[in-house]
């Protein structure tokens, strides 16, 4: 994905087990407070075609309400089948079958609920529709508890025997993985208690996201042409690339001491998101928090600590490309508000959201006319909703379900960088499309270790296709900074926090303390260690990783930079004509769940267990350094 950003990414985090499969990837986008007025808008006074029709998934509220006493009922219905599954395949196929239908429908219900509250998350309403889809989803975890623990008493042999027959053995991936995990199934009260405490453990998170997309208070300061603008989580970005350093200087202030006056709440909240992952850890039966998360997608620990590994023997590239900002843009130190600056002087032109469609099109047809034709649906069916407007939820996400369109929420204002997010966040949403086409429902999501593959495969593909476009001198090296950019912020930054998610859950699983003071400690010796010493770290900067929402998902951002070196190797294949490089590619999107993801890869042509795509890909971030090094020069 794309996360070179100031990376707040926004994530929505769901507890349920059945939302595992559903595909809710909420990243952010570099957005900012509207460039011409320094306000957002109301929703109200943005044109109807740039928001998304959720219409079609329910006409009217009343739908959605009469579509949940429906799914209320099937949930009953399901918990009646208690002590009947392991009775007979047959008795077999009909739970299976029923817990498939009640998931999508679940996943549907919950979807809507999310994408209106994040529409304005000022309004009570809608808030009130996505606890109530909050509370339906826990109560189905606690009506389905004892379903796994019911067919782990199912004899194998017997077991396997029914999965023979033609209807049951679709499944037979879904029970290879439990048959896996049984040691860490519990007994049936025991996964009805966990299901019941669901709602509460995702408290810090819920906390956490309020505070800081609703209830901060923000500070406004004068912009490069002397406006007031209001300095959030959206405006701090666009801010952060400004050639006025006094302005990304006194923005940088702005954003971080918004945090630093709410810095224990924030600790407290972190603290919280640590403890429920070492909560759920401890509950199952594994020695830590990173080994659970590895083996809910049956990830060996190497795929971690490669990763960890071979950035660290290559974070002297990241100071060579610091180094190198210092000399472009003749500092005597470089600072965070220095770091997304580009460093080609261009005049940065903006770009209408049919122009951004337009390069895109015609940016990904390497991937061949199917998959531009669902892009093109997306734009054409209103699947997006485009603009910022106020109390909208910041950042851009696909949200995806199996009876639905996969929607996107972006915040777009006409950058190049917004243009490459649309790009991203479409490579989420064919993958969902392709994925709930070609799988049934049990297999229709895909992995999260594989989530951020598909659309950051998507963006590199746009972004170099237009790289060999070019004849433009200063136009190729604005292009060259963009990508090093992106891998700056996805490869070396996401490694970085990588290693701040493992050293806070560290410090839950001891049972030491998580102040404010303790972490932000964490976090100012992992910039010392990567960043080098032309990098200064300003007092203010300590809080970032109080503000990051994905610390909030449990161990989630190592993928980030696994994905980009993943769909590096997939682009480089796509892009070199390989034989069989085109067919592997959409197979893999139209995998899902039906595979691990490791094995998925592996059929686009990718080894993650290797630490080679990682070298490789620090080989391409060298490549491209020395490329725009001596375009600088000329």
């Amino acid at each position: 994905m794309r996360l070179n950003s100031m990376s707040t990414m926004t994530i929505l985090t769901i507890s349920s087990a059945w939302l595992r499969r559903f595909n809710c990837l909420i990243f952010l986008a570099m957005t900012s407070a509207l460039a011409a007025a320094g306000t957002t808008p109301e929703r109200s006074t943005i044109d109807e075609r740039y928001k998304w029709d959720l219409g079609k998934m329910y006409a009217a509220p009343e739908k959605w309400e009469e579509h949940c006493k429906q799914v209320t009922s099937l949930v009953a219905e399901f918990g009646a089948k208690k002590g009947t599954s392991g009775e007979s395949a047959k008795s077999l196929l009909a739970a299976l079958q029923l817990r498939d239908q009640i998931n999508v429908q679940m996943e549907k219900l919950y979807a809507y609920a999310a994408m209106k509250r994040d529409e304005d998350m000022r309004a009570p309403a809608a808030q009130a529709l996505y606890q109530r889809a909050q509370t339906l989803s826990v109560k189905w975890d606690e009506e389905s508890s004892w379903f796994q623990p019911e067919l782990l008493r199912i004899p194998e042999n017997q077991l396997r025997h029914w999965l023979e027959e033609a209807d049951l053995k679709v499944y037979q991936h879904y029970f290879d993985d439990l048959l896996r995990t049984k040691e860490h199934i519990l007994s049936a009260r025991e996964e009805e208690l966990l299901a019941m405490a669901g709602k509460a453990t995702e408290v810090s998170s819920d906390a956490f996201s309020l505070l800081s997309n609703t209830e901060l208070r923000w500070r406004s300061v004068k912009d490069a042409e002397n406006r007031d603008i209001e300095i959030t989580t959206s405006s701090f970005s666009q801010a952060m690339q400004s050639k006025d350093r006094r302005y990304r200087h006194d923005a940088f202030l702005a954003l971080h001491n918004s945090f630093l006056d709410v810095k224990s709440t924030l600790a407290a909240t972190l603290s919280g998101a640590m403890q429920k992952d070492w909560f759920y850890s401890k509950a199952r039966g594994y020695p830590g928090c990173l080994h659970r998360a590895l083996d809910a997608e049956n990830l060996p620990l190497g795929v971690y600590d490669n990763l960890v590994k071979t950035v660290n023997d290559h974070v002297a590239l990241l100071q060579r490309y610091v180094a190198l900002k210092k000399r472009t843009l003749k500092l005597d130190q470089v600072h965070f508000y220095d770091l997304y600056v580009s460093l080609v002087d261009v005049p940065e032109r903006d770009y209408t959201f049919e122009e951004g469609r337009d390069l895109i099109l015609n940016g990904v047809k390497a991937f061949g006319p199917d998959y531009v034709g669902v892009m093109k649906q997306a734009f054409d069916s209103r699947w997006i909703d485009v603009y910022e407007n106020k109390g909208k939820r910041s950042g851009a996400y696909n949200m995806g379900t199996y009876l639905s369109a996969p929607y996107v929420l972006l915040n777009y204002k006409g950058k190049f960088h917004d243009v490459s997010t649309v790009a991203h966040e479409l490579g989420h949403a064919t993958q969902s499309w392709f994925a709930s086409k070609n799988q049934p429902p049990i297999y229709s999501g895909y992995p999260m270790f594989t989530a951020e593959v598909a659309s950051t495969a998507a963006e590199i593909v746009f972004k170099k296709t237009m790289l060999e476009r070019t004849k433009d001198t200063k136009e190729r090296a604005f292009l060259i900074n963009q990508m090093l950019e992106d891998m700056r912020g996805t490869i070396f930054r996401q490694t970085q926090f990588a290693e701040f998610d493992r050293a806070a859950h560290t410090l839950a699983e001891k049972g030491e303390p998580m102040t404010a003071e303790v972490l932000m400690k964490l976090c100012r010796e992992q910039y010392l260690r990567y960043y080098g010493p032309d990098f200064v770290i300003d007092p203010e900067l300590d809080v970032e990783c109080l503000r990051i929402p994905h610390y909030y998902r449990g161990y989630y951002v190592y993928r980030y930079a696994d994905s980009y070196c993943a769909a590096a190797a997939i682009a480089k294949r796509i892009l070199g004509n390989e034989p069989g490089a085109g067919e592997q590619w959409m197979k893999f999107l139209k995998t899902g769940n039906s595979r691990y993801a490791i094995d998925m890869l592996k059929v686009a042509g990718v080894d993650m267990t290797s630490p080679k795509p990682i070298e490789d890909a620090m080989s391409l971030f060298e490549q491209l350094l020395k490329e725009l090094e001596q375009l600088l020069k000329s």
